[in-house]
């Protein structure tokens, strides 16, 4: 019984440290930002496609652009486990540059801890959700601006 025991806590150990899950963890990733063992996010550009790569290609991002008078659409992605907690460490996608209030908002998300309740207080609006890899996401959008994109010719400026 405690040989079958420390089997178990030694395999859970691995699975933690290991690459498995929603997002692949990968070593000395310029990406991930961890401020505690139980809280830690990724924060990934449009331009990458590292976002793709975890399984996020149906994230409702939006670049800005002279065709949408330089609105755009960061997202924030969270995935949530069975029991109802943030699962792994949520995605921030940017289109410009990550927004240091979001980033501050994120320090919230506790993995294993944030129930969905918690997380509906902390960012407030309605999410799109979405299953992935057999996990539940919620997509948060947030409304970008990037003036340098906005459209000469539009008579409302």
């Amino acid at each position: 019984m405690k040989i079958q025991f420390l089997i178990g806590i030694i395999a859970l150990g691995l699975l933690e440290e290991s690459e498995g899950g929603f997002l692949p963890r990968l070593p000395h990733d310029p990406n991930y930002i961890q401020f505690s063992p139980r809280c830690s996010f990724y924060v990934v550009s449009v331009d990458s496609d590292e976002w793709r790569r975890f399984g996020l290609v149906g994230a409702p991002v939006v670049e800005p652009s002279r065709f949408n008078q330089g609105e755009g659409v960061d997202v924030l992605a969270i995935p949530f486990d069975r029991t109802g907690r943030v699962a792994f460490a949520p995605t921030y996608i940017y289109t410009i540059r990550p927004e240091e209030y979001r980033l501050q908002k994120m320090h919230g998300l506790l993995q294993g801890y944030t129930s969905k309740t918690d997380v509906k207080q902390l960012l407030g609006s309605t999410p799109m959700k979405r299953q992935i890899r057999g996990y539940e996401v919620w997509f948060y959008e947030f409304r970008v601006r990037n003036p340098f994109e906005e459209n000469p010719f539009d008579s409302r400026h």
